[in-house]
């Protein structure tokens, strides 16, 4: 392992930002700002991603790290992300699944396109995304995957229907990725947040059923609204100390395990399956 390498893992296998290559989609969103902001003060090279080039440009200025414009809801050119990357700042240590949108309402008054795009950019291009970062992952002997998801994949709230079905999915796929990796070198992290304080919790609050639940939370203490670079900062800190879930706020932790109690037991089950012996298997005549 040259010097870089070691620069980047830590002496347990977590990772070090410092140095490290990021790759981190969603950036110019309100949660994205702050995670650019917090890896660059970390020390790492950062590839933004988001489609709109004007703000990407001005944050990528900003942290000195490398604007990639593109449209993730766009299948050719999400197939293009990591090769472009790791052809700007070299081989991505890091993703950072952060892109996401919402549609507040009504899964009967939702358009087909509006659903496709939702379920296209929310759980395919993370899922690609990871697919395309793995094989040189594992070949370079480190590396981590960090999918942001939300609690609304745990117990969603009227007019997030779908949203919640695609975070549920993110955290699933994440969880099926821990399992596939158990025992080499490439960590995941699964984020689980409530809302926080942004341009789309307030696109949320404009579907009145949402909002009348969020307030309802929130004022029963259930729920806290999240500061983003508190997230931020909280995910830098969990990628580094190699912890595979991070939920926000703190209080929600034991509804969550809750959910996540048949996935921890399943894994419990398999203690001593290794993933290179399961495909061996599967393959096998």
């Amino acid at each position: 392992m040259d010097a870089a390498a070691r620069a980047r893992v830590g002496d347990t296998g977590t990772m070090r930002v410092a140095g490290a290559h990021v790759l981190l989609t969603g950036a110019t969103g309100d949660i994205g700002r702050h995670l650019a902001s917090r890896l660059a003060q970390a020390g790492a090279r950062v590839t933004l991603v988001a489609r709109s080039r004007a703000p990407l440009d001005a944050l990528a200025a900003q942290v000195g790290g490398h604007a990639l414009p593109t449209d993730l809801t766009d299948r050719a050119a999400l197939r293009g992300v990591v090769p472009a990357a790791e052809s700007a700042l070299g081989p991505v240590d890091v993703l950072v699944n952060n892109a996401g949108t919402e549609t507040a309402g009504h899964l009967a008054d939702l358009d087909a396109d509006g659903l496709e795009e939702l379920v296209a950019l929310n759980l395919l291009a993370p899922a690609e995304l990871c697919r395309q970062a793995l094989p040189g992952m594992t070949a370079r002997g480190r590396g981590h995957l960090v999918n942001i998801s939300s609690l609304a994949g745990v117990g969603t709230v009227p007019g997030l229907a779908a949203y919640g079905a695609t975070k549920a999915g993110l955290t699933h796929l994440t969880s099926g990725l821990r399992a596939d990796l158990r025992g080499g070198p490439v960590g995941t992290l699964a984020v689980e947040i409530g809302p926080v304080a942004s341009v789309m919790m307030g696109r949320i609050g404009s579907h009145p059923p949402a909002a009348a639940a969020f307030e309802r939370l929130l004022q029963a203490r259930a729920l806290t609204m999240l500061d983003p670079d508190d997230v931020a900062r909280a995910v830098v800190a969990a990628v580094e100390s190699g912890r595979p879930t991070l939920r926000m706020p703190r209080r929600t932790a034991p509804l969550a395990a809750v959910t996540h109690a048949p996935r921890s037991l399943v894994r419990l089950a398999l203690t001593g399956i290794h993933p290179s012996r399961a495909r061996t298997a599967e393959h096998a005549p």
